[in-house]
């Protein structure tokens, strides 16, 4: 019992915290323009942060691009560095109105080498306003540090509740300073040097959803891919898994259900004599009864709320110890009914098999019984 709840807990929690962390996470983008390769490994790196970069593509050719008449905003961004594997990302400043995110305290940068931190960066690393620290290069933390160029703290924002608050945000210049021999930002429009990771899109309108991102994927050297049709085949891919391991638990749990059935049949029968005794001092049909359907339910509820208490424990561990576990939305409470549903199911079946030895109780001689023994 315990196991079963515990592995049926565990893919309740992942399934439903993962699907409204993805949702939370995606603005309402439309598209997202990026370096050819997997388009899910683009969505996944860009919006999300668990992968990473598919490449680079042209600064120049991502500002033609903001300006296509389809295009209504387009936010860049340049990935590449980390802070205590908070990634630092590049950006313009028009991310923070993309997601509705406030300054807590502080100010947005005004000059390369300013950023503002998420919420949760705030939290795990203790960076405070006017502090400074070093990126670190690469999306996870090697120790191959950007010594010679620190970032400054002039912002925490308030928690969104998205990828934001795990996020270090900064100017494009900042990023490009540290990567490239180009320090001044300001000439960023004639550079055809310089470069990001992918571009941030919504349309004018939806009738773009079709043809703008053919004209990308077949005329250019960057590929587009639509964020709500990649996450939709994701969770294709990794639905079956779900079902093999919810058909895993249930077939535990039956297993379990079938174990309390012949324990409780084996003691009936081994303490039916004194089962008989409490019949001939008073006790009744229904005391008897009831004796037994509680010692079965109990043995139910206690398995099923510590197997719930060991599944919501590992799934919190695994996600404050693992990398992509930081960028699972917590706080989440939509997996309760879910949960309690399941739980609920498990309660009934396990009266309806504790029934079959309470009514075998029921229907005890107990004449017969003293007789022979």
């Amino acid at each position: 019992m315990i196991v079963g709840m515990t592995i049926i807990t565990v893919s309740i929690l992942v399934t439903q915290i993962t699907k409204n962390t993805f949702n939370k996470n995606n603005p309402n983008l439309d598209v997202v323009v990026g370096a050819k390769g997997s388009p899910l490994q683009l969505i996944l790196s860009t919006i999300h942060h668990i992968d990473i970069p598919t490449g680079n593509i042209s600064y120049k050719n991502a500002l033609n691009i903001i300006k296509h008449p389809a295009i209504r905003s387009g936010t860049p961004i340049s990935l590449g560095d980390n802070f205590q594997n908070f990634r630092i990302v590049g950006t313009s400043k028009n991310i923070l109105k993309l997601y509705n995110a406030n300054l807590k305290v502080g100010k947005v940068w005004e000059k390369p080498m300013q950023s503002i931190i998420g919420y949760n960066v705030a939290n795990y690393t203790q960076l405070k306003m006017n502090k400074f620290f070093v990126g670190s290069h690469g999306l996870i933390d090697t120790g191959d540090v950007h010594a010679e160029q620190p970032y400054k703290v002039v912002g925490i924002l308030n928690k969104t509740g998205t990828i934001l608050d795990n996020l270090i945000l900064t100017s494009l210049g900042s990023v490009w300073r540290l990567h490239s021999n180009e320090t001044n930002s300001k000439t960023v429009n004639s550079n055809s040097k310089l470069e990001v990771t992918a571009l941030l899109l919504k349309y004018k309108n939806k009738s773009s959803v079709f043809s703008f991102p053919r004209l990308i994927n077949k005329n250019t050297n960057m590929q587009a891919a639509s964020p709500s049709y990649e996450i939709s085949k994701l969770f294709k891919l990794t639905g079956d898994a779900h079902m093999i391991v919810n058909y895993l638990s249930i077939l535990i749990i039956s297993l379990s259900f079938i174990g309390i059935l012949f324990s409780l049949l084996n003691n009936i029968n081994d303490r039916k004599y004194d089962l008989a005794i409490l019949r001939t001092l008073g006790f009744t049909k229904r005391r008897v009864f009831s004796l037994i359907l509680i010692e079965g339910m109990s043995i139910s509820l206690l398995g099923s709320i510590f197997g719930i208490i060991i599944g919501c424990t590992t799934y919190i561990s695994v996600q404050h110890f693992s990398l992509i576990g930081r960028n699972m939305i917590s706080l989440q409470f939509d997996f309760v009914f879910n949960l309690f549903a399941v739980w609920l199911i498990v309660m009934v079946a396990s009266f309806l098999t504790c029934l079959i030895p309470c009514i075998k109780v029921y229907k005890q001689n107990i004449r017969s019984i003293l007789l022979n023994s």
